[in-house]
């Protein structure tokens, strides 16, 4: 019995509201919920615009990584952007094809999946030889790549030696830029709206197009900006060092020896040489200096004694 006049009295609840739901149309309660019915759908719009890398640019840009939390709320993303930096130790020879195999697989993936930023070796030795790659790659295909080289290297008998992980949160950027942006083109659509409405004056009309002017330029270097740091969000950086396994004994360990041997013969020739332009300089100072000086003291001394004699 209890039940049963409960049930009727929801029932009567139910009827009586129906009946009277104006009243509480304007309920502080009801314009509370229809409020966050209406701006749900935007922020949950806003944040897909942001995950897409769509939001504020005015068209088709780099898809962003999803965010490290997954909420409604733009504010609550995170936005990182990572670097991954590679050290290998593998045989001299294998230097320069290795690293040069691994520069074609990304020019291969294409420039929407993989860019090359830099790549260059250098032979420092014949025995020690270093090569550096960069490039920027979208995580999902990061993943088979990073295994492809490790693959690679094992099959040269090569070695990882370091490896490590930056990671650098664009996140503070990325909103602020994105408000900024939203906020300068609700400025352009305002002053477009009074040059096409408002009838000024010839003055007033230069300040409008010259403060619309200014206005696009911002929105340009703002967007551009945006675009910039999407695109280290969406494509994380990848450096690859390369050098040659350090051995004991080398063709290069006996190499100062053997290059003393070969100039032996060029020493001893231009040491001699220095003895005879020694030679040349000195021979006209004994001739005509030298060995006069040394007659004038011996005779001066000898006039000496002869006049002590007597």
């Amino acid at each position: 019995m209890r039940r049963l006049l409960l049930a009727a009295s929801l029932a009567l609840s139910l009827t009586a509201c129906n009946e009277t739901g104006s009243n509480y149309a304007g309920s502080p309660e009801m314009v509370s919920d229809s409020a966050m019915m209406e701006v749900m759908p935007q922020m949950s719009k806003h944040s897909a615009d942001y995950a897409a890398g769509t939001s504020g640019t005015g068209g088709a840009s780099p898809t962003t990584p999803p965010p490290a939390t997954n909420s409604d709320n733009p504010t609550s993303q995170s936005f990182m952007a990572y670097r991954y930096i590679y050290s290998y130790f593998m045989p001299t020879k294998n230097v320069e094809p290795i690293s040069k195999t691994h520069a074609d697989m990304c020019l291969n993936a294409g420039p929407d999946v993989c860019q090359v930023l830099s790549y260059g070796t250098q032979a420092h030795s014949d025995d020690f030889v270093s090569a550096h790659l960069r490039i920027r790659g979208t995580p999902k295909w990061l993943e088979t790549y990073k295994a492809n080289i490790a693959a690679s290297v094992d099959e040269v008998k090569g070695e990882l030696r370091n490896s490590s992980v930056n990671a650098e949160d664009l996140t503070r950027a990325i909103l602020d830029t994105g408000a900024r942006l939203k906020a300068k083109k609700t400025l352009r659509t305002r002053l477009e709206n009074h040059l096409e409405t408002r009838d000024a004056k010839l003055g007033d009309l230069l300040s409008l197009e010259r403060e619309l002017a200014r206005v696009q330029g911002e929105i340009e270097s703002a967007t551009s900006t945006l675009n910039v740091l999407r695109k280290r969000v969406s494509m994380s950086v990848v450096e690859i060092s390369y050098q040659s396994r350090s051995q004991a004994v080398t063709r290069g360990t006996f190499t100062p020896v053997i290059e003393s041997l070969r100039g032996f013969l060029g020493n001893m020739a231009q040491a001699l040489s220095y003895v005879i332009n020694f030679i040349a300089v000195l021979l006209p100072w004994l001739i005509f200096v030298i060995l006069p000086l040394i007659w004038l003291l011996r005779w001066i001394l000898h006039r000496r004694r002869s006049k002590a004699k007597s």
